[in-house]
This record gives C-alpha cells, structure tokens and sequence, in this order.
C-alpha cells in the first residue's frame, strides 16, 4: 500500500484527498435534530417522572433499583435520559415507573391539574383537563360535553350524541364487571353526584356567586337522589 501511494506524485495525493473528504461532507450532512422527537404525552411522562421523582424524595439511582426489581430494568443513566426526554418511555417502562413512584400510569400521562386548562392529549388534540382524567378513569368519553355546568344552555341534538356516545364508550372502555356494577341506578346515582361536586368545587373557585348557588343547588337534589337509591336498596334487602 506503501508503494502505491508514493507511485503517484504529492500534489496528486493530496487533491485526491481533498476531494474524498468533501465528497463524504456533502453525503453525509450533521444535523440535531431528533428523527422522532417526543409528543406532548411523552413531554408530560418525563416531567412528571422527575417532579414525582423529586417529589418523593428518590435519587436517580434509587428510581433505578425500584424499576430494576420490577424486572423492568433502567440505570440511572437512564433515568436521567427519561427526564430529559431523549429516551422514550414505553408501555411496560410507563407500567414500572408509575409502580416505582407508587402513582398511576395516568399520574404519568395527564397534568397535575384539575380545570378548565387544555391539555394537549394528541398533536393538535386538546381536551379539559378535568375532561382528560374522567376520559382517562372510565368515566365519560373524550369530549368536553362531559364537563359542561349542569343546567346550562345546550343544544338537545348535541347532548343526545353525546349520550350515545358516553353508553358506547362506557360499553367498551370499562371491564364487565364494572359495566354490571355501572348499570345499577344507585351507582349512576353516585356518579351524577360526584360530577356535580366537582362542578361545584369549579364553580367555587371562579367569581360567580350565582353559579355557585346554582350549582350548589343541584348538588344537593343530585344527593338526595343517591340517598333514595340507598334506601331502595335497604327495603330490597329487607324483602330478601
């Protein structure tokens, strides 16, 4: 190889040289961007992966050997990488996470808020985010409708499609077993108040006395209605 090189003259070398790294320069362009950058689910998962992680009190290194006995195994480079966001998180990831943290994996997922706020859910997709959790728990279907004040002004077709929509989702999005147990009047019952409590403590917070006293208002008859149900089921268990 030695020969062949010292066979052609210097100043021929060296353009060839020359010329070799430019080619590779030109087909081989440096860039920083990330070929597939984290969503704004991923960028919620690892800032909440840090503030729960800090929250709690763990080093990096302690979150590592928590997931690593769950055989779900991260080393604190790792960690680090998740919080930064240039390591994804995947499904069985998210799973020892939220065990490590001693959370939910919707604690990881959703904001740390319960408001009117958007939350972005899919690119360009935002929901409430008090929509977003009950979305996420089983609760209603992914539509703001859900979370509208109870005795508002709204359009009937539109509650309508909303209604069906919220008996396919509960069909689907929920175990048997909780669809049996969601059937029950007393269980629907239970449901409509803690809506409406939530409702309330929303409309407590913002500067409408009226609102509050409204729904305040339907609050209580929405309680009364559970106790009827309650009752019903102890003279049904009387008779048994």
């Amino acid at each position: 190889m030695r020969r062949l090189i010292k066979a052609y003259p210097r100043n021929f070398r060296e353009t060839r040289v020359i010329a070799h790294a430019s080619f590779r320069c030109d087909c081989v362009p440096v860039t920083d961007e990330k070929k597939n950058p984290l969503g704004p689910v991923g960028e919620r998962v690892r800032g909440n992966v840090q503030r729960l992680r800090e929250a709690r009190g763990m080093t990096k290194k302690q979150l590592s050997d928590a997931v690593g006995a769950l055989h779900r195994p991260i080393p604190p480079l790792g960690i680090s990488r998740v919080e930064s966001g240039s390591r994804r998180v995947d499904a069985d990831d998210l799973v020892a996470l939220a065990l490590a943290l001693k959370v939910t994996p919707l604690t990881l997922l959703l904001p740390d808020t319960w408001n009117d706020e958007p939350a972005e859910l899919a690119p360009g997709f935002f929901l409430k985010t008090r929509t977003a959790w009950r979305w996420a728990e089983g609760q209603s279907p992914a539509d703001d409708w859900a979370t509208e004040p109870e005795g508002a002004d709204l359009d009937d077709e539109r509650e309508q499609e909303y209604l069906k929509e919220r008996e396919l989702y509960a069909l689907l999005a929920q175990p048997i077993g909780r669809r049996r147990a969601a059937q029950q009047s007393a269980n629907r019952a239970a449901d409509a108040v803690g809506r409406a409590v939530g409702l309330l403590v929303t409309a407590a917070e913002g500067e409408d006395p009226a609102a509050v006293e409204r729904q305040l208002r339907i609050t209580k008859n929405r309680l009364a209605q559970l106790q009827n149900e309650v009752e019903q089921i102890e003279l049904e268990l009387e008779h048994q």
